[in-house]
């Protein structure tokens, strides 16, 4: 993690609440990542179990230079992204990394899905591939793909809760992805902006963002061949912030919008590349 690395500079941001012991097990998984020249930026988003402990216990080893922000209370997970989106340290580095608080990575997480923005200039982020943890690998979420303008929301082609047999293991255009892991070229995340704060405190707010960004004209990239343990404790379909924050969302996209985002041809790169595939509305 070297600033005098020729590698392009990476700034992992990572926002935490009430998530002690999956935190422990998230660093120490990123603590493996094979890339040099990256920082890891905390915030520490109020909680009220044993999470400092565990951040007082960090050895300084670990992430040489790494940032800790301790907040008095939970803001929500949007303007904990934007917390951390506006440290004036950023104007140092070339991409930015969200990092959830519950994950595991494999080592070579980053380099891949750096290669994959570099592979692809017209897109602005590229996601992981999701698994739930257990045997048989089963996905958790591999992105999504509007397909109708009209009730848009209830049609989206996603594919979730089926075992994991590398039917996703390349890469390819979604409309939206999952959070939780997700590398940003730095000139994306400024021209789209700040996560919309309407959705804390959490779920959708990552959504909602990726759509923006297929408005701006970006690419959203799904990379199957970057395999994340999640273990999504913070929401699901049941729960009340979902409810809530997916009517939200359903509202501020129009017909007119859903259309453009699939006149931009996620759903025909996706056919291409999964010929097999047949839709799952979500």
């Amino acid at each position: 993690m070297s600033s005098l690395s020729t590698e392009p500079r990476i700034h992992v941001l990572l926002y935490t609440f009430n998530k002690a012991d999956e935190l422990g097990q998230t660093l120490a998984s990123l603590r493996k990542t094979d890339y040099d020249n990256y920082k890891v930026f905390l915030l520490n988003n109020g909680s009220t179990d044993h999470t400092s402990k565990i951040l007082d216990a960090l050895p300084q080893k670990m992430f040489p230079g790494m940032e800790i922000i301790n907040l008095p209370v939970n803001i929500g997970a949007p303007a904990a992204r934007n917390w951390l989106l506006a440290l004036p340290e950023h104007e140092t580095c070339e991409y930015i990394a969200y990092f959830d608080d519950d994950i595991r990575v494999e080592p070579d997480w980053l380099k891949k899905m750096l290669a994959a923005l570099k592979e692809n200039p017209q897109a602005g982020v590229v996601g992981a591939k999701i698994l739930n943890i257990g045997k048989p690998k089963t996905i958790q979420h591999s992105g999504g793909i509007l397909t109708k303008s009209e009730d848009w929301i209830d049609n989206v082609a996603i594919w979730t809760s089926v075992t994991d047999n590398g039917q996703f293991d390349n890469v390819s255009e979604r409309d939206y992805l999952m959070g939780c892991a997700n590398l940003y070229r730095i000139d994306a995340i400024r021209d789209v902006g700040d996560f919309d704060l309407q959705f804390s405190p959490t779920q959708f707010d990552d959504v909602d963002h990726h759509l923006r960004m297929r408005l701006k004209g970006w690419k959203v990239l799904f990379h199957g061949g970057v395999e994340v343990l999640h273990t999504r404790k913070s929401g699901g379909p049941h729960n009340h912030n979902h409810i809530a924050n997916r009517y939200k969302l359903q509202n501020k996209y129009t017909k007119r919008m859903a259309g453009q985002i699939i006149s931009q041809g996620a759903v025909v790169d996706f056919l291409k590349k999964h010929p097999w595939a047949k839709e799952q509305n979500g």
